[in-house]
């Protein structure tokens, strides 16, 4: 019972977390958002108290049952194990797949180690955060799951689309968001890493160089419950070692090790013998040979409470909403200004900010609804947000990405706040303005701002007859991105141009309108 109780908590965490990325609706992010807000590294760098205390909590009682029920990347672990179980022999896998390891402290605390310098140097501004992010579970998971799960379930809705009715309104059509070949090559390697450890030596990732498992290692071993070997009733048959994927069951010694055991139940459910329980540690008794007394480890306790872990699924089917703005032409593809200082959403503060705190999950670009947010190649931001506005424009209602980050990279901003942000400022390039160079009478940035921030004024500021240009009052500006996405320059087969005439150059430091 105990490890079906954990195996289906863990599948409904599971597909919690792995909708926060592949929901393109925005229902999950909607719903449940704190799925995200409770794994560890993210609670720490948000200082998010309440979650720390109660992972920590959780681990004092449990064990490491963060590892294998909240933990993203764990149960991805767990899902490969189960895979090379299923395709094993009958008997191999009656017998067992593993056998013991003793731990491997120095490569453990030297992942730790490297993990907690970055962090430091993260925070300190030396480096972007996102580098220590690549051994961090959750963060690892995130960008998986933004790279190659979030394309295959696009890829699936359109295909539904494709084959449903003409009047059926249960799938729509969702375009595929481009992908940066930096995050998908580093998604990739991570997946195809974490992958073989995984089938060769189950739980070793862990065990070995995730710096969580590490860091809750040393709490767990004095967690309230955990396994325990009853020696009384052990025949020494070695089956609970050989099922163990964390390889931390020694048999001859009727140790456990702890620190790297992940509370998965598989030792209590293989024991036939029934020595093995989840209850409280041992007391250390006196020597009763005298007494012709042996020493009674405590079984009574076999409940394994996780209260307020349940969480409901929803079936996600309703299309995404899909808007089209007004313009001269239908809007393409444009390229983007390579040399402009990039800009970052509202709530990051600053460039800086967002550079100590983002881990680079990938979860404010996976549920960014315009698509504009796109993870950077630069080696001072790696995979961590930026905006791009060739294809969409921050709206100003729309604080998703503020809502739901997990790490306090985003402070949480409501709609008044954010529309009177600016990250950054508007420039034109009147060579190759159509208003300007009077080609066409155009005017679609002014249109097009939600902050009435541009005009169009006569390009010798006098003659009422002359052409029109657009004039940006940078007073009132926000950088919202929506003139450079509506700018037919780039979209038009007859002009040369291939960028937008006018686009945001960021703000290293936001500031108030």
């Amino acid at each position: 019972m105990l490890k079906i109780l954990r195996v289906t908590l863990a599948v409904l965490s599971f597909m919690a977390v792995l909708l926060l990325f592949v929901d393109f609706t925005g229902t999950a992010a909607r719903l449940w958002p704190w799925m995200a807000k409770i794994q560890l590294v993210p609670a720490l760098l948000s200082f998010n108290v309440a979650a720390i205390v109660l992972l920590l909590l959780v681990t004092l009682l449990f064990g490491r049952v963060y590892c294998s029920v909240i933990c993203p990347l764990g149960i991805t672990q767990d899902a490969v194990i189960s895979l090379r179980r299923r395709f094993a022999p009958k008997r191999r896998r009656r017998a067992g797949m593993f056998r013991y390891e003793p731990a491997h402290r120095k490569l453990r605390a030297a992942f730790l180690a490297v993990f907690l310098l970055l962090v430091v140097l993260g925070l300190t501004g030396l480096v972007a955060t996102s580098w220590a992010g690549l051994l961090e579970p959750y963060s690892a998971f995130g960008r998986i799951a933004s790279s190659i799960f979030a394309p295959g379930a696009r890829a699936l809705n359109n295909i539904a689309s494709e084959l449903s009715p003409a009047d059926s309104y249960v799938f729509g059509p969702v375009s595929q968001a481009s992908i940066s070949g930096v995050l998908l090559a580093v998604a990739l390697v991570s997946f195809v890493v974490i992958t073989v450890i995984a089938w060769l030596t189950g739980r070793g990732y862990c065990n070995a160089v995730c710096p969580v498992g590490t860091l809750l290692g040393f709490f767990s071993r004095y967690s309230f419950l955990k396994p325990v070997i009853d020696t009384s009733k052990c025949n020494r048959c070695g089956s609970c070692g050989r099922h163990c994927k964390s390889q931390c069951i020694d048999t001859v010694n009727h140790r456990i090790d702890s620190t790297r055991c992940v509370a998965c139940m598989d030792c209590i459910g293989v024991c036939r013998q029934g020595a093995i329980s989840f209850s409280r540690r041992p007391r250390k008794v006196k020597n009763l040979k005298t007494s012709g007394k042996t020493s009674i480890t405590d079984t009574s306790r076999r409940s394994f409470m996780l209260a307020g872990a349940a969480l409901a699924g929803n079936a996600i089917v309703s299309a995404a909403d899909k808007t089209v703005d007004g313009g001269l032409t239908p809007l393409k593809r444009k390229q983007a200004y390579p040399d402009r200082m990039p800009a970052v959403p509202a709530g990051a503060v600053s460039v800086s900010h967002l550079r100590r705190h983002c881990t680079a999950c990938q979860l404010c670009i996976a549920n960014c609804p315009e698509g504009i947010l796109r993870p950077s190649s630069s080696l001072d931001s790696l995979m961590q947000p930026v905006m791009l506005f060739t294809d969409g424009f921050c709206r100003p209602e729309c604080t998703r990405c503020s809502d739901i980050c997990p790490a306090g990279a985003f402070h949480p901003l409501s709609v008044e706040e954010k529309s009177a942000i600016k990250i950054g400022r508007a420039v034109v390039d009147y060579s190759i303005c159509l208003s300007a160079t009077g080609e066409a009478e155009c005017g679609s940035c002014a249109r097009n701002c939600p902050a009435a921030a541009i005009s169009m004024v006569p390009v010798d500021g006098s003659d009422t007859e002359s052409p029109l240009m657009p004039v940006v009052d940078d007073s009132a500006c926000i950088g919202c991105g929506s003139c450079e996405y509506h700018c037919p320059v780039g979209t038009v087969q007859p002009i040369k141009a291939d960028r937008a005439a006018i686009h945001i150059e960021g703000l290293e430091i936001h500031r108030p309108i």
